[in-house]
């Protein structure tokens, strides 16, 4: 994620021998009560996504890919992946072939922008390698073409993602610091993070579903062993965003984000589907209680930015995908209301084209919209499709 440092700048960051000690008080009593849900149904939902794609889908029917805004280029390389899993979640719960056409049509075109090999970054007009891309990014398109490969059964796309995982695990995997995956390259080291591990642990663990090779399962618990005994705090269900090593020491960055949140949720979920162990459902569930208590106002989700065309502009979206995954892998009914309200607040600020804007408690207006801002309502609507059963 790009402009990822500038908002870690921005931290309040302590020192690391307290780091999982007590750091917040609780403040779930504000909170605890959920007004009942609204009346929206699935349609809300779909007109919502109908009308992202119209705002920002650029293509054909065979090749397309999201653009940054409705007057600009295209989107970066890792949240064109979130919004491909935000189709691919409408799929999964409608089996509307239109939004298996529309998932695959979005892979396709990041083949063609980038080809099959993700960890390095190529110049567009002449492919000269001018970088290594970070491996959080490249971590999140994996999950994106492994879910992909579930739609269509077409293994190209279960290839690509093994063998970029392979890559990005391959490099950023060290024991300094106890373990865990470095954000970046093995020349820029800054830090090891959730946004990094937390997805690695869900990438592993779709692999291992999906072609049962052992060594992905292990992966998968080993990384989140420990992102669990460093970046959370069992005590609260807060999920810290990073550790930084300076010098000799290591400092905690404990800004709270929501994507956080729900990567780490989606993590231990992968691992309870997978092996039964209660412990991983105890820690989602305890990461959502805390969420809902402490990330809100009013019971709404905090804004993780500041201000439009922000890496966290969509970071509520990545919580709603794996909260909601969440709740219904294990029949959870009790935070519908909640989810409902943010939908429905949401929802209600759209603006003539049916499009919701990075703030949830503000009319969206008319000015230029991004569609990684926009994504994020797109992704909490979700909550308003049944599951299929």
């Amino acid at each position: 994620m790009r402009a990822r440092a500038a908002v870690i700048a921005l931290a309040t960051i302590c020192a690391a021998g307290g780091m999982l000690s007590g750091l917040l008080s609780s403040q779930a009593e504000s909170h605890s009560r959920t007004p009942d849900p609204p009346s929206l149904t699935g349609a809300a939902a779909q007109q919502a996504l109908a009308a992202f794609d119209k705002a920002f889908y650029s293509g054909t029917a065979g090749s397309g890919s999201y653009r940054d805004s409705a007057t600009t280029g295209l989107a970066d390389f890792w949240k064109e992946a979130e919004m491909i899993e935000t189709v691919e979640d409408y799929y999964k719960l409608t089996g509307d072939p239109a939004y298996k056409r529309l998932a695959i049509a979005l892979c396709q075109g990041v083949i063609g922008r980038y080809g099959s090999s993700w960890t390095y970054i190529y110049r567009a007009t002449d492919h000269r390698l001018i970088g290594q891309r970070a491996n959080d990014d490249v971590l999140w398109m994996v999950i994106a073409f492994t879910r992909a490969y579930a739609i269509s059964g077409d293994r190209t796309y279960l290839d690509m993602a093994r063998q970029n995982f392979d890559r990005a695990y391959g490099r950023a995997w060290s024991t300094t610091l106890g373990g865990g995956l470095w954000w970046r390259t093995p020349t820029d080291r800054p830090e090891k993070n959730t946004t990094t591990n937390a997805p690695a642990v869900v990438a592993a663990a779709g692999l291992y579903k999906t072609t049962h090779v052992g060594k992905y399962l292990t992966e998968a618990k080993t990384i989140y062993g420990w992102m669990r005994g460093h970046l959370f705090d069992a005590q609260t269900g807060r999920v810290y965003d990073s550790l930084v090593p300076h010098g000799t020491g290591v400092s905690i960055v404990n800004t709270q984000f929501t994507y956080n949140q729900g990567s780490f949720i989606g993590a231990a979920d992968m691992l309870h589907g997978l092996t039964g162990d209660r412990s991983y459902y105890d820690d989602a569930l305890h990461a959502l209680a805390y969420t809902r208590a402490d990330l809100t106002q009013r019971g709404i989700l905090q804004n993780d930015s500041v201000k439009p065309d922000q890496d966290s502009g969509g970071f509520k979206g990545i919580f709603a995908r794996w909260a909601l995954a969440f709740t219904r892998d294990n029949h959870i009914t009790s935070y519908d209301p909640w989810f409902r309200l943010n939908a429905d607040m949401a929802w209600s600020q759209r603006n003539a084209a049916d499009v919701v804007g990075w703030q949830w408690t503000a009319k969206t207006g008319t000015d230029a919209l991004y569609s990684w801002d926009c994504s994020a309502a797109v992704a909490m609507m979700e909550v308003l499709l049944p599951a299929r059963k």
